[in-house]
């Protein structure tokens, strides 16, 4: 956790200092408008809001891409060690021999990962309100949306870390967990931007929770319902069936 902090103050410390440098310079919007639409769903682009104010650098810069990849990394490393690592390890057994039952294991190491996740996000946002707002990144952005923000970009990595997870409950094996939660982020984001080019296949796009997170610039709009709904969904469901599965097959 001292490293990943050190990593998301770092990340967010840099991409603030960068800011008063293009504040004031028109041509980067001009720049953003010529790319093709499949960059523009790449980097958040919202012909309403400018790149150069601070809702459009901070959606473009942290929170379309960069944070939530840092969150994903995260969430689906610590996910996939849980259960999945452990026992491939060769620690879970000789833990489970002393008095203590599969499902108290299952939900502490759960809500554990997820505390984690919570507390890195938690730091990702006081960064951004300490560090952004001194160099006027965080200008005509209410806090409150900002915490949407970052609760939206929560689930989005906790979603995929509880896959993780999962996967990791039902083989035993850390190798899987890491493929299939990497797999479902790699494929949810691609369907997200540059499938959205086709008519016949944009409604691909409702099917990964990386459309209801990137749809709206959430520091100007706030963050949709459907970035918390369709993935809490996916959460209570993939947890649900891990533990279905953890709870009564043989430990590896």
């Amino acid at each position: 956790m001292l490293w990943w902090a050190l990593g998301v103050l770092v990340l967010v410390a840099f991409t603030a200092a960068l800011y008063p440098s293009i504040r004031n310079e028109a041509g980067f919007d001009e720049v953003i408008k010529g790319l093709p639409e499949s960059m523009k769903v790449i980097v958040g682009y919202d012909p309403n809001v400018p790149v150069t104010s601070p809702a459009g650098y901070l959606h473009g810069r942290l929170f379309a891409l960069l944070a939530p990849l840092v969150m994903l990394v995260f969430a689906i490393s610590a996910g996939s060690d849980a259960i999945g690592g452990a026992e491939e390890a060769g620690i879970l057994e000789p833990l489970l021999a002393h008095p203590v039952t599969r499902t108290r294991v299952y939900v502490e190491r759960y809500a554990a990962n997820l505390a984690m996740l919570t507390a890195l996000v938690g730091l990702f946002a006081l960064t951004v309100i300490v560090v952004a707002g001194p160099v006027g990144a965080l200008e005509g952005i209410e806090l409150t949306r900002l915490a949407g923000g970052c609760a939206a970009m929560l689930v989005l990595a906790h979603v995929h870390g509880a896959v993780a997870f999962a996967v990791g409950a039902f083989t035993g094996r850390r190798g899987p967990a890491v493929a299939v939660a990497a797999a479902l982020a790699i494929a949810g984001y691609l369907a997200q931007s540059i499938v959205a080019l086709s008519p016949s296949l944009r409604w691909l796009r409702f099917l990964t929770p990386w459309h209801a997170y990137l749809d709206r610039n959430t520091l100007v709009y706030g963050a949709s319902a459907a970035a918390f709904v369709i993935p809490l969904i996916a959460i209570a469901g993939a947890v649900t069936l891990g533990h279905w599965v953890f709870v009564r097959r043989d430990l590896r």
